[in-house]
């Protein structure tokens, strides 16, 4: 199998959930202390460390584009998520943030950017892992050139784990679209969530024409500014 970034040959497996979001939020998992994951096929699947195949897409990357392209989209995302789930007073919903808070070194613009494009490499994964009708062509060329991808959203959540235990995931993928004239299936509109305890990011594509209620307080590079709203 191809990279669908770059085309080399696909040695290399992005995760599910960041490592560094499943260290931030359990701790050194072992063994000993593990974690266990549930699907819709599965249950109670033991996970004994961060680097389980249980835990990864399948192979559809390189190891370059894993690990040394999208290093800096990795990074900027660590940051954003470090603060939001640290920051004291805990983050509420409705609250508005500045983003010179969790990347205090300047250049916000630029690691917002790195955030959009961190959520492009799960979003490019999860494509092709369901076979998606998405146009994985335009992924692939904004993480290359380090460019927006103009129809793919970010919105960020609070209060989206009401249990005492802790939890990280991520939904299932919802789609709207229509059927063209050869009967293929074409998506205007496909939102799912990346889940960390009570915070969640909502990654949502929309074609220009789509007006939906979730892309009302929606974050996209296009409309940077020095602070995002908390939902």
């Amino acid at each position: 199998m191809e990279c669908w970034i770059c085309g080399k040959n696909a040695n290399s497996k992005e995760h599910l959930i960041k490592a560094s979001d499943l260290k931030l939020l359990f701790g050194h998992i072992t063994a000993e202390s593990p974690l266990h994951i549930h699907t819709d096929k599965k249950r109670n699947k033991l996970i004994n460390g961060v680097k389980s195949d249980k835990l990864k897409y399948s192979a559809s990357i390189c190891r370059h584009c894993n690990e040394t392209k999208t290093q800096p989209h990795d990074d900027a995302w660590k940051k954003l998520s470090e603060y939001l789930k640290t920051r004291k007073p805990v983050i509420q919903a409705g609250e508005t943030i500045r983003l010179n808070r969790p990347f205090p070194e300047g250049g916000v613009s630029k690691s917002m950017l790195n955030v959009h494009l961190f959520f492009l490499k799960l979003f490019g994964c999860l494509i092709v892992e369901n076979a998606i009708p998405l146009d994985i062509n335009q992924f692939s060329q904004s993480i290359l050139h380090g460019v927006a991808h103009p129809n793919v959203w970010l919105a960020f959540h609070t209060d989206f784990n009401h249990s005492s235990l802790k939890r990280v995931g991520y939904s299932d993928l919802k789609s709207a679209g229509y059927l063209n004239s050869q009967s293929n299936y074409c998506i205007t509109y496909t939102t799912w969530f990346y889940i960390i305890d009570r915070f969640a990011v909502n990654i949502m594509y929309a074609e220009p024409t789509e007006n939906r209620r979730g892309l009302i307080h929606a974050w996209h590079p296009s409309t940077i500014g020095k602070r995002v709203r908390i939902c």
